[in-house]
């Protein structure tokens, strides 16, 4: 997958349903299991609203904005705060929260191996990308450099072509208040 287009070029997605078709049609051929991005708004300082176009499973989704939320989240806390990549096999038991996260997860086809990195948003809003995918202890270091190289341009083209729905202020299943 190329992903270097100019940011003039890139087509917008017109619904939240087309953004999330494209990254279920963008994992199965890039190998990865999930994608997920994040759009966190923030007003007068604090987080107002979030969008989270993902290829999990609804019902994950759903659990995971009624019992954690973002701003509850050790990694995309830290990924907002220090703007870092994280591992995710870091963190699993690494506190009650993420203890607590990881136990939904896995029970939804979500896997230990993944990233999560800052891309950069308007203002102070936050946004974030993350990918996970089918790895082994022995593999991942390898696995988690390749792909940081290969999804972090991929990332960028996602945000771009996120803007006109963004700035649109239209509403839907990805959009979550805080």
């Amino acid at each position: 997958m190329d992903h270097r287009a100019a940011e003039t070029s890139v087509p917008l997605f017109s619904s939240y349903e087309q953004a999330t078709n494209f990254l279920e049609s963008s994992a199965k051929r890039a190998a990865a299991k999930h994608l997920s991005y994040w759009y966190l708004q923030f007003l007068d300082g604090l987080p107002d609203q979030v969008i989270w176009v993902a290829t999990y499973d609804p019902d994950y989704m759903s659990q995971y904005m009624s019992k954690f939320t973002p701003m509850g989240d050790p990694v995309l806390g830290r990924v907002m705060d220090e703007s870092v990549t994280i591992d995710w096999t870091e963190w699993f038991h690494n506190d009650g929260v993420s203890d607590a996260i990881w136990d939904v997860a896995k029970t939804h086809d979500i896997t230990k191996y993944g990233l999560s990195f800052p891309i950069r948003g308007a203002g102070e809003d936050k946004v974030i990308f993350s990918v996970n995918v089918d790895s082994t202890d022995l593999l991942w270091p390898q696995q988690r450099i390749t792909l940081a190289t290969r999804f972090r341009p991929f990332a960028q083209e996602f945000n771009q072509r996120m803007k006109g729905l963004i700035a649109s202020g239209q509403m839907g299943g990805s959009v979550f208040s805080l």
